[in-house]
């Protein structure tokens, strides 16, 4: 009689899944030669919303050198419960995933990326996050039994302000400042050169990389923080709708019930009790949960509440977004190597078909070196983008006004709205 073979049900971790190639790429919106500078530009967004938030002028020092990327701010500090929850790749992690504000951070999961590229590229990586009197150390490296990352995580005390993150990624400091290149593909930005982004989108903050320093222009100067209060008037029924799901789903966990008011209050101009009052009506002693129905929202009623809302505020004005301004710009363009006399600069404030407030600016200089190339620095809502251009009118214009790349010319474009619309996962391409 022939043997049978008993075959044995054998299980797969779906965490490994996260640390491919293929996900890394979905989730960065690049291809591996940018991953170094993206997850760079990630780092200087998170520290620059941390010192906003905490209501001190932003000192954002860089390191790069030794196959070592490093930020230090002098923010308040990422708290310890959120490394912790960064490291179970089954959620995300994210405070901007809900919320509708003009914020910088284009992936909203810059934890995950950091331990999960170098491993992807490398097979291992090691990442140390020091903040409010913990050093965080996370080892990842491939565990061939199992197959899957393993993530060893271990803690000390350390006494140190603000955040400090080190990213230790083998050949990372040759890919920032020697890229592997395809003909008639973008260049990924050299750190020098995102930092040159980020110095002239934000007049208020300190920028030291490798000891170079970029001084600030305006440290009073002020822009919608992250900490503000969002408006109503930025939400239609549907993104209020994951909102209040972000928030059901919480409550589930920690069993804190919001109620209606409560809700209410976090938005913008309607911090007043008698508004409160009169927006939720008969249900200002319910909570939130009376949106739930059967798993899921009741958009009709949710609805109700988003016209209360709206009609009992006033939508924010352009200006509050943050405007850059010309006598910011106009110095950046000489540093930059600009002829004064050349220099242009205009500015449009408004809204868009949807009602989004927003602020574009425009600064155009001839450089006095002829032989310089077209430099050109888009951003948006005050962090530089990386690769081509992501909107096409901005791209128009660009070959609209015939500027060849060996043209020597300088040329910005920034626009501030709070709700982007990108096109792709990566949040590499969007519609103005």
């Amino acid at each position: 009689m022939t043997e049978k073979l008993k075959r044995e049900v054998f299980e797969t971790s779906r965490v490994s899944e996260y640390f491919t190639d293929k996900e890394m790429r979905a989730q960065i919106g690049y291809s591996q030669n940018f991953w170094p500078i993206a997850i760079l530009r990630e780092l200087i967004d998170n520290a620059l919303d941390a010192c906003e938030a905490a209501g001190v002028p932003p000192v954002i020092e860089v390191t790069v050198e030794n196959d070592v990327i490093a930020v230090d701010d002098n923010g308040g500090g990422i708290p310890d419960h959120v490394v912790k929850r960064s490291m179970d790749y089954l959620y995300r992690v994210s405070d901007k995933a809900y919320y509708i504000a003009p914020t910088r951070g284009q992936m909203g999961n810059a934890l995950k990326v950091i331990y999960a590229a170098p491993y992807v590229m490398t097979g291992h990586g090691h990442v140390e996050i020091i903040a409010q009197r913990i050093k965080h150390h996370i080892t990842v490296k491939h565990d061939r039994i199992t197959g899957q990352p393993d993530i060893n995580y271990e803690t000390s005390a350390f006494v140190k302000n603000g955040t400090f993150v080190k990213i230790q990624w083998e050949n990372s400091t040759r890919l920032l400042f020697e890229p592997e290149v395809e003909f008639y593909t973008i260049t990924p930005p050299t750190p020098a050169e995102l930092i040159s982004g980020y110095a002239v989108f934000n007049p208020h903050a300190t920028f030291i990389l490798n000891g170079d320093r970029h001084q600030p222009t305006n440290t009073a100067w002020e822009k919608w923080r992250p900490d503000m209060p969002t408006s109503a008037h930025w939400y239609n029924t549907e993104t209020l709708r994951d909102l209040i799901a972000g928030y059901l789903a919480k409550e589930r966990n920690n069993g804190h019930q919001k109620t209606i008011r409560e809700f209410v209050s976090e938005f913008r101009g309607l911090a007043g009790t008698a508004k409160q009052k009169k927006v939720a009506g008969n249900y200002a002693r319910e909570t939130i949960t009376m949106f739930e129905q059967g798993g899921d929202i009741d958009t009709e009623k949710l609805g109700d509440l988003l016209a209360a809302m709206q009609k009992e505020s006033k939508p924010p004005k352009p200006k509050l977004l943050g405007v850059i301004g010309q006598e910011h710009i106009t110095r950046w363009l000489i540093n930059k190597g600009a002829s004064e006399n050349s220099i242009r600069y205009s500015k449009r404030l408004g809204f868009d078909e949807r009602g989004m407030p927003f602020v574009f600016e425009h600064g155009f200089a001839i450089n006095n070196n002829d032989n310089a190339r077209h430099m050109l620095v888009v951003g948006i809502n005050w962090s530089p983008v990386i690769g081509s251009i992501p909107d096409e009118n901005m791209r128009q214009a660009v070959q609209y006004a015939r500027i060849d790349p060996a043209d020597p010319l300088l040329t910005i474009f920034h626009i501030s709205q709070p709700r982007i619309e990108f096109m792709d996962r990566g949040k590499t391409k969007t519609q103005l």
